[in-house]
This record gives C-alpha cells, sequence and structure tokens, in this order.
C-alpha cells in the first residue's frame, strides 16, 4: 500500500436523529471500518450534533474540505431526507460555493427505510446526486436498502445470516472506493435485496405496532379514525 492511499480520508455522516444507536450509524461504521482497513483516515460525524453550534459548523466545514471521500449514511423519513440533513447539506453547499474545494472530492449515500421495497429509496439516492452536481462533489453512487427496521441500530455482525448480501454489498463498495473507483452495480444489487420474505417483515412489523399499542393503553383505539369523512 502507497503512502498517497494512507493519506486519503473518508468521513461518514451518520443523519439519524438516534445517531450512534441507528441503523444508519451501523452501515455506515460498517463501511467506514472496510475503508480504514484499506489505509483510509477515517472520522465520523453526527449531523445533529454538527449543526448544534457555531464552533460545531467549523468543525464540519474543516472536516469536509479535508476528506476525499465523504459518506452520506441516513434513514428515508416517509419520501424524504431527514430535516436536519437537509439543513447541513445546505450548509455544506453554500461553504463550498464560497470557498471552492482544494481538491476532488467524491460523495456517496447509504440510505434505508422502514418500508420493505427497496425502490422506495431511489428519490433521496437522486436528491444526493443532485446535490453532489450542485456542491462540486463527483458522485461515487447510492447504495439502498428496504427493511432497515430490521436490522435495528444492530452492528452487522450481530444481524446475523440476513444482513449477509449488504455485508457483501458493503465489502465489494469498499474495494471499489479504495482503488478510486465508485460503488459497483453489483454492490448496489446486493444491497437492494430483501433481508427477509415481505409477509414474515410486515408480520414482524405489525406485532412489534400492536405491541406498542398495548404498552401504551391504546390498544382499543389504534384503528379508530376521528377526522374521517
Amino acid at each position: 500500500m502507497n503512502d498517497t492511499t494512507r493519506e486519503r480520508k473518508a468521513l461518514l455522516f451518520v443523519g439519524s436523529p438516534k445517531g450512534l444507536k441507528s441503523t444508519s450509524h451501523a452501515l455506515g461504521s460498517y463501511l467506514l471500518k472496510k475503508l480504514e482497513a484499506g489505509g483510509l483516515a477515517t472520522e465520523t460525524l453526527l449531523v445533529g450534533a454538527a449543526l448544534h453550534a457555531a464552533k460545531d459548523l467549523a468543525a464540519m466545514h474543516e472536516a469536509v474540505a479535508a476528506a476525499d471521500l465523504i459518506v452520506f449514511s441516513f434513514p428515508l423519513y416517509v419520501d424524504q431526507l431527514p430535516a436536519p440533513l437537509i439543513e447541513a447539506l445546505e450548509l455544506i453547499a453554500e461553504e463550498r460555493k464560497a470557498h471552492p474545494p482544494a481538491k476532488p472530492q467524491k460523495t456517496m449515500a447509504i440510505v434505508q427505510c422502514g418500508f420493505p421495497e427497496t425502490h422506495q429509496n431511489r428519490p433521496a439516492c437522486e436528491i444526493m446526486n443532485q446535490f453532489a452536481k450542485e456542491a462540486g462533489f463527483e458522485w461515487a453512487g447510492g447504495l439502498a436498502m428496504g427493511m432497515g427496521g430490521a436490522v435495528a441500530g444492530r452492528s452487522l455482525e450481530k444481524a446475523g445470516g440476513m444482513a449477509r448480501n449488504t455485508v457483501k454489498a458493503l465489502d465489494l463498495a469498499a474495494a471499489s472506493l479504495i482503488g478510486g473507483g465508485n460503488v459497483p452495480r453489483e454492490a448496489v444489487d446486493l444491497m437492494a435485496k430483501p433481508l427477509m420474505p415481505k409477509w414474515l417483515y410486515r408480520l414482524v412489523g405489525n406485532w412489534g405496532m400492536k405491541s406498542q399499542a398495548r404498552k401504551h393503553g391504546a390498544r382499543k383505539t389504534v384503528y379508530n379514525r376521528p377526522y374521517a369523512a
């Protein structure tokens, strides 16, 4: 491994309000470990914390400027990016217009949702692609995953066999990125595969929601429609 590779830096932005306990962090940190094993220096920022104060914003901009690869890992909120992440992207784009980057930089996204279908994440990946263009990044690609609720913030090593395709996808992406490439198509396809049969995911999800309703005394009113015509 040459010295140039060792000097490269990857920055992970965790866009979930759950921070270090989130599935977004579990996915992003796994990729970061693989990049670090390949010789890249790594750093992790929590979007919410980065927006907290002026000094934190300055540190965020410094970290972005220093990175060769910026990885945004976040959950889908209905059909959109989380609001704090949107704010961070806007601030980064403004900063880069005022102070153009001194070197070529790549960015990529890891987006996951609670819906069973991976394609629900497609608009979010397109938004991130557009952000890259407008902010002067090279778009390295997006990895999208459905059924994120099944991971539930656990490390991929603890998620078991259901995460095998997710692990393979991140391994392939890391190997390509370490070599200066982008996210390969094979990684995108593997990441998109369901973690389990859809009927099982829905069954477990419905059971979990009913358990929460029962816990909070709302079991008998969960199907109420007070605003129905």
